[in-house]
């Protein structure tokens, strides 16, 4: 029903925002990650919709990037994710988070968002392994790291460091060195991390 919504920002909190298009004040359910990007009040601001419609309520929830709101719209397609949990698992991953998450099956990477215990992120997991192909539109950086640093953390583990502790390392030489694509070298730095 609705795409997006452009005008000037009224007013702020942790969880909402409300932008005035022509008069009308639309009140946005927003992630955290969405709250610190937001510009002062006053501001020209364009957000991404989407509409939620419950059987008691009518919700707009507002994203500053497009892909966000089609991850979140995704995660809405699960059996058992409802918006908040949606929201939660958005403002919790990043989406290079959240597809390291989903190749290499890491559970604790989920469990990290309020709400989801284990069994839960088990569930997502094999329900969002189909999504795959989308995140990888959503984030092309993820996608092309995520080959790489995949096997970087498998190897990692097979030295015999924690899966986590792997995860966080590899994560740490990429963050640091967008370029690199190199396996061994990738490996090696992510060494010093562990």
């Amino acid at each position: 029903m609705f795409d997006y919504l452009s005008g000037k920002l009224v007013r702020v909190s942790a969880e909402s925002a409300t932008i005035d298009v022509n008069g009308v004040g639309y009140k946005l359910l927003i992630t955290n990650s969405c709250h610190i990007k937001l510009p002062d009040t006053k501001s020209q601001v364009n957000f991404y919709v989407a509409f939620v419609v419950r059987e008691f309520s009518h919700t707009l929830y507002g994203f500053l990037e497009e892909g966000e709101r089609t991850l979140f719209e995704a995660l809405l397609n699960i059996s058992g994710i409802g918006p908040k949990t949606a929201l939660a698992i958005i403002s919790t991953l990043s989406f290079d988070d959240l597809t390291q998450a989903l190749l290499i099956k890491d559970t604790q990477a989920l469990c990290k968002v309020p709400g989801i215990g284990k069994k839960t992120a088990e569930r997502l997991l094999i329900e969002l392994k189909d999504t795959l192909p989308l995140l990888a539109t959503l984030a092309p950086i993820a996608a092309t790291k995520a080959p790489v640093s995949h096997d970087a953390i498998s190897a990692l583990v097979n030295l015999g460091y924690n899966q986590f502790v792997a995860q966080k390392a590899v994560k740490k030489v990429l963050d640091a060195n967008a370029e690199l694509s190199d396996l061994s070298q990738l490996i090696t730095m992510s060494l010093k991390h562990v």
